[in-house]
């Protein structure tokens, strides 16, 4: 039978739990935004009338751009999840998550803008239906990773502001020592 938690050490076992969602939650988001980059990618890939055009070049490009950092993020998050610690320094940890989601992001939101504009005129009748609705599809992933991308991007946001209020990316923790301590 184990003895019961003090106070510090359920305050310490609470922020690794509330930690420990977060990583979930943002592993989650990496694993969506690395699923519909790849796609995207994929389809604007998949027909060589469509590639003709810049926008879906640049689709294509943007996508596969993602998709390569969202497979290291994955990674990141994943070794974040399973063992409680960043891969580089925390702080440079933040910051590199949320500059890079913020980058990237907007990346993918200008190369599905500009290809949804050509997709909508359809390459001005030099492609054909079939072409035309894999050129929307692909549009439509783009922004769906984009989607996903922001929201990882809110999420490693508010991870950087708690980590310049309170010294550290976990909740409720800071480098005060605890008043409740009774040692």
């Amino acid at each position: 039978m184990s003895s019961p938690l003090r106070n510090g050490e359920q305050a310490a076992a609470g922020r690794r739990k509330a930690a420990g969602r977060m990583g979930t939650l943002l592993l989650l988001l990496r694993v969506f935004a690395l699923c519909f980059s790849l796609a995207a990618a994929v389809f604007a890939a998949m027909d060589g009338a469509v590639l003709r055009l810049a926008p879906f070049r640049f689709l294509l490009a943007a996508n596969a751009i993602v998709a390569v950092y969202s497979a290291f993020e994955v990674a990141a998050a994943a070794w974040e999840v399973c063992k409680g610690a960043t891969l580089l320094p925390e702080a440079m940890q933040l910051w590199f998550d949320f500059g890079h989601d913020q980058g990237f992001g907007y990346m993918a939101l200008a190369a599905a803008a500009t290809a949804a504009r050509e997709a909508a005129a359809c390459g001005g009748g030099n492609i054909s239906n079939a072409a035309c609705l894999q050129a929307d599809v692909a549009v439509g992933l783009g922004f769906a990773a984009f989607v996903f991308l922001a929201l990882a991007a809110l999420a490693t946001g508010f991870r950087l502001v708690r980590f310049m209020a309170t010294g550290s990316r976990l909740p409720g923790s800071s480098s005060a020592p605890s008043s409740t301590s009774p040692y």
